[in-house]
């Protein structure tokens, strides 16, 4: 019998190999490695996805922790899983201006993991430029310690953010730093234009 950890890492791998195999064979862009088998080092490189900008708060916000029941190699798994369809998936708020990396120790070592959301730095060989988010995860005996340091985003989207990884880390899903790309329109007011237009054929 396979451990639950390592068919965790299989799903979110091959979650995150269809996402960016398309993109991939048509823009030369890089994917993702494959989940690594049981007890060895796991390691997802830094994506080659373009981001949308972000603006930087003036001051790093405070780290906001929230706990999930579980070990810390499955709320990884979740949270990676999210963040590279949410933020970095086609028409991600982040698919033009930053790089995903994340590593995670074996199970065997505690399985402590991050991910951290680097500015895309074209003079740099990797891309990876200043760290604008880091989520953090240690086990706490039978539960997962989630840090979540947003150190370069402002809000609202910071806030959007770390309201994502909270989600993904309970189980949940969506997509809330969706919300800031497409603000409402106001509808053009066709009824009332025709209902003027009638008005003045009528007084003629």
């Amino acid at each position: 019998m396979r451990p639950p950890h390592a068919s965790v890492l299989a799903i979110v791998a091959a979650l995150i190999s269809a996402a960016g195999a398309g993109a991939c064979s048509q823009s030369g862009l890089p994917s993702l490695p494959s989940a690594p088998p049981p007890g060895t080092q796991s390691s997802i490189t830094p994506t080659q996805l373009e981001t949308g900008a972000v603006a930087a708060p003036a001051t790093p916000a405070p780290e906001v922790v929230t706990i999930a029941a579980g070990t810390p190699t499955d709320i990884y798994a979740r949270v990676a899983s999210g963040a590279l369809r949410c933020w970095f998936g086609a028409g991600g708020p982040l698919k033009a201006t930053h790089i995903f990396n994340a590593e995670a120790a074996p199970p065997t070592e505690g399985g402590v993991a991050e991910i951290v959301v680097h500015e895309r730095d074209l003079t740099s060989r990797d891309q990876r430029g200043t760290r604008a988010l880091r989520v953090a995860f240690v086990g706490r005996g039978g539960s997962v310690e989630v840090g979540i340091s947003p150190l370069k985003i402002g809000p609202p989207m910071s806030e959007l953010m770390v309201r994502d990884v909270e989600t993904w880390a309970q189980g949940g899903s969506g997509c809330n730093a969706r919300a800031l790309e497409a603000p409402a329109q106001v509808p053009a007011p066709q009824a009332s234009t025709a209902k003027s237009k009638a008005t003045q054929n009528t007084r003629r």
